[in-house]
């Protein structure tokens, strides 16, 4: 009796659906000082950026979205780093970013990992809380076991262990993870995409030696420099069209293989905005005319989370 109890509790959590609040609940317990602070609990360490974005001449005949018909179109951007770290030697980057024209706003935001490392709420949730520490030490062991155990947790480890210490956020790529829908221009049918924004300059990593030397803000160092000595730089945006077997509800399936490949247009970033949208939320829900939202389960928990923590901000 003890040992089926003891099976029928072990799914019972295993299976857990957990909510925004909860998951709101577990940035704040990772990122202590965020809520005394007022500052972004997930993502904290980041800074503030604008520019523009071009469409190509071309891009009307294949999409039919809405922003895409101005000519130019203002952008407001964030870099950030993942999670809680403070450290830009660390490996993940996210890049949070507004459109807005005069009737269309769209918001993306990305990171420079083409997969996530959960498929749903439980997974998402189960993900940050055997990392809060309990009576000051966080369970490495536990750490360590689910990592191994959960095939998206494992999956994310062994992807993100490939990746380089990007240089600078003028050579660091940002996808949309999620598969969204964009409207086609001819047949006016909704196809399955991703996108990516591409470095014009190149994908271009630390050395060895260079993550030794370099300090924990050289990001944000670069980045000054580069917009106090006028250099602007850029990204191509490509929409992936989804092949027939793809996944598409899914955000730690990694497609592979060729598929089709089309050139948006290229976001110029040219001036730096101190920390002025570090109060901003960043909705990825607020889409464009002709584009439509994924149908995997954690993008409306991720935009429930983002309001939750944004309220707990003000």
């Amino acid at each position: 009796m003890k040992k089926i109890l003891f099976i029928s509790t072990f799914f019972a959590s295993v299976l857990m659906a957990y909510d925004a609040e909860q998951i709101a609940d577990m940035f704040f317990k990772l990122n202590p000082s965020a809520e005394k602070n007022k500052v972004k609990p997930n993502h904290t360490k980041g800074f503030c950026a604008s520019g523009s974005f071009v469409p190509s001449k071309d891009i009307n005949k294949k999409v039919d979205i809405g922003i895409l018909k101005s000519d130019s179109i203002p952008a407001d951007l964030r870099y950030s780093l993942g999670g809680a770290e403070m450290n830009d030697k660390s490996k993940t980057r996210g890049l949070a970013l507004n459109l807005s024209s005069a009737n269309e706003v769209w918001t993306m935001v990305m990171t420079n990992a083409e997969i996530n490392f959960a498929k749903d709420a439980n997974e998402f949730g189960r993900f940050f809380e055997m990392k809060i520490p309990v009576n000051g030490k966080v369970d490495t062991d536990k750490i360590k076991k689910l990592t191994n155990e959960v095939k998206s947790y494992k999956q994310f480890a062994e992807y993100t262990s490939k990746m380089g210490v990007s240089r600078s956020v003028a050579n660091t790529p940002f996808y949309s993870t999620h598969t969204f829908f964009v409207k086609d221009a001819k047949t006016k049918k909704m196809r399955a995409v991703k996108w990516k924004f591409v470095p014009v300059e190149g994908i271009k990593n630390l050395s060895k030696e260079e993550e030794k030397s370099f300090s924990k803000d050289f990001l944000r160092a670069d980045f000054e420099k580069r917009m106090k000595d006028s250099k602007p730089f850029a990204y191509d945006m490509y929409l992936i069209y989804a092949n027939k077997n793809d996944i598409i509800d899914d955000t730690t399936a990694l497609w592979t293989g060729k598929h089709r490949e089309v050139l948006v247009g290229r976001l110029t970033v040219n001036k730096d905005e101190k920390e002025s949208c570090d109060k901003t939320v960043y909705f990825p829900s607020n889409l464009s005319s002709g584009v439509e939202p994924p149908k995997d389960p954690l993008f409306d928990l991720r935009n429930q989370v983002y309001a939750i923590t944004f309220g707990a901000r003000q």
